[in-house]
């Protein structure tokens, strides 16, 4: 796919703060039925016809924890993607307060383009509290971010790829992706950001989805179907995140998946799942591998 200078520029430039604002949603007033309404619009960094998922569901969660009760914190989402966003497309979020209990509060988020819904949010916020402490442990013997070399992707974000691991002789694999990231700069200590931050990097998945094609690009066409995130504990996402996912299943177009993120010191602080409809193209892409990992950080000899 061929880019001209202008859409390269742009795909290739994304700041962090271009980050922060396009998935910051702003308060536009309230609909007639009285439920509040925020706006976001979709900035032009994919090479495509539609607004990368992530983008989508970090602009939607945006909305909602504008509306959460004071002290509450996010603890999980799941939304249902039912049409693509065009880049640059100007998005409605209405925000519907379902429940707000002692413990937990409810935020469903329908997001418009055109009158049309795009995805289906829901939201859920839990009042923190003690409890049992017990997380599954990171994978040993996993090289730390220090130890490789970095990739520019086209979004402002450092990505060390790791690769996948082999687990049986018959080929199936124990994970089909695994980096960690952070954002290139600092992030405005807004919880609230983080989590936004967060919830956009749990889909990009690359190829972890079909693992019989995982050195491929260009080959098959997909879409997220559902995606859904469940936050542990608040974290930064400006530090280093090992992101670790599995494949479970290809069967029926479909592919389902799930992963999770652990910090440097171990800690789990996130995890997800997510199904996503992949064919194969009659006829690849001219590409194979995906453009941004063709670039490496300046001043590096390659990418990972």
């Amino acid at each position: 796919m061929d880019l001209d200078d202008a859409e390269e520029a742009e795909v290739f430039s994304a700041t962090v703060a271009d980050l922060v604002d396009a998935v910051t949603a702003r308060p536009s007033g309230v609909d007639r039925d009285g439920r509040p309404t925020f706006t976001t619009s979709s900035p032009n960094w994919w090479m495509g016809d539609r607004t990368f998922g992530g983008m989508v569901v970090a602009q939607a969660l945006s909305a909602a924890m504008q509306t959460a009760p004071a002290g509450a914190e996010l603890h999980s989402l799941h939304g249902y993607f039912l049409r693509p966003t065009a880049p640059g497309a100007q998005t409605t979020h209405v925000v519907d307060s379902v429940r707000d209990g002692r413990s937990f509060s409810l935020r469903d988020v329908r997001s418009l383009v055109d009158g049309k819904e795009t995805i289906r949010l829901a939201c859920s916020f839990h009042a923190p509290e003690d409890g049992d402490e017990y997380q599954l442990p990171m994978a040993p013997n996993v090289p730390s971010p220090q130890e490789i070399d970095g990739v520019e992707a086209p979004f402002p974000f450092d990505i060390r790829e790791i690769g996948a691991t082999v687990k049986r002789g018959d080929g199936t694999f124990e994970s089909t992706r695994r980096c960690w990231f952070r954002t290139r700069e600092a992030l405005p200590d807004d919880p609230a950001i983080h989590a936004c931050v967060l919830a956009y990097f749990s889909d990009m998945t690359g190829a972890s989805f079909r693992p019989l094609s995982l050195g491929s690009w260009g080959t098959h066409t997909d879409a997220s179907l559902d995606h859904a995130v469940w936050f542990h504990r608040p974290w930064r996402a400006d530090v280093w995140s090992l992101f670790n996912i599995q494949a479970l299943v290809n069967a029926g177009g479909r592919a389902t998946i799930r992963a999770t993120m652990h910090g440097e010191d171990g800690t789990l602080h996130l995890s997800m799942a997510q199904e996503l409809l992949i064919r194969k193209l009659e006829t690849p892409l001219v590409f194979e591998t995906p453009p941004w990992l063709e670039r490496s950080v300046e001043g590096d000899d390659g990418a990972a």
